[in-house]
């Protein structure tokens, strides 16, 4: 009995299975193919530059931070305004550092939500078309660090040069990591030969000894002979003897700096308080003066 039954219910689930798994295959070809969750977004360190290769900011760029150490600051505005005008070199490394502050202060300023998408802490979802602005902006600055350290060391490093150029188009990736260790290694004197070309020189005779102590190091550790080691032993007291002095020498030139931008800042102190004291002294008019503004400006044409 229970044989006949069993084989009385067989066929009927083979038709149910078989038309079960065909519903279901039919309705996988009309159904859109579902597309698999993006991964979860992480967050990244920053690409910009603080600091870096000297690079030229573009105008558009330098005008809104301008913008904003006018709103903080007009004196130190001012300050960078003159500077421009005096010391173009020196102008683009300070304005590179408020780039750098300011990329670091938004970034703080942001946090990533339960999506892993970085949003502004109030809770608003930061800007697609500002995201986009930001990357090429990067990647215009990146170009332009790549291409200006790239003719840097055509004039002052052929042989480096020329091992960059062949390796850019046999492995690009070992490209990228030489050309990082590059910019790490020579990002501070291009920079000082622009602010200060005294520096700039002593970072140059630096690097040089720095790379012959190692060679000298290395050759010490290898070396088996006592007569070897001893001769290694003495040139490296020699090439560090010669780095001390252009240690001192690159620190005399910093101290000489920071009195120098001490002087400066008194002046700035002085001039402050002058104008503070001045502010105090025509209370009265200045708030006349405000007020006629303030009534006078409805009917005129708005610029802004």
């Amino acid at each position: 009995m229970k044989a006949t039954l069993r084989m009385t219910l067989l066929p009927m689930i083979i038709l149910v299975l078989t038309a079960v798994i065909g519903y279901a295959q039919e309705s996988e070809s009309a159904a859109p193919p579902v597309e698999p969750p993006p991964p979860p977004q992480t967050e990244s360190a920053p690409v910009l530059p603080p600091e870096g290769p000297r690079f030229t900011l573009d105008e558009s760029y330098i005008a809104e931070i301008l913008e904003k150490v006018k709103q903080n600051d007009p004196n130190e505005a001012q300050r960078l305004e003159n500077l421009r005008k005096e010391n173009p070199g020196l102008f683009q490394v300070e304005m590179r550092k408020l780039a750098f502050q300011q990329h670091k202060g938004s970034r703080e300023g942001m946090g990533p939500d339960r999506t892993g998408r970085r949003e502004a802490r109030i809770g608003a979802p930061e800007d697609e078309s500002m995201g986009l602005r930001g990357k090429e902006r990067i990647r215009d600055r990146l170009q332009n660090m790549e291409a200006e350290l790239t003719s840097w060391l055509q004039k002052n490093e052929p042989g480096e040069a020329n091992e960059l150029a062949a390796l850019k188009g046999k492995d690009p990736r070992a490209y990228m990591r030489r050309l990082s260790v590059d910019m790490k290694k020579y990002r501070e004197i291009i920079d000082a030969e622009q602010t200060n070309p005294a520096m700039a020189e002593l970072l140059k005779k630096d690097l040089v000894l720095k790379q012959k102590r190692n060679e000298l190091l290395e050759k010490y550790k290898g070396a088996t002979d006592e007569k070897q080691k001893t001769e290694l032993m003495a040139q490296l007291k020699e090439v560090t003897s010669e780095r001390f002095d252009v240690v001192l020498q690159k620190k005399q030139l910093k101290y000489e700096d920071l009195k120098k931008k001490l002087e400066e800042l008194k002046q700035n102190v002085t001039k402050s308080q002058t104008e503070l004291e001045n502010y105090k002294k025509n209370k009265e008019d200045l708030i006349k003066k405000h007020l006629d503004e303030l009534i006078n400006q409805a009917g005129q044409f708005d610029w802004d």
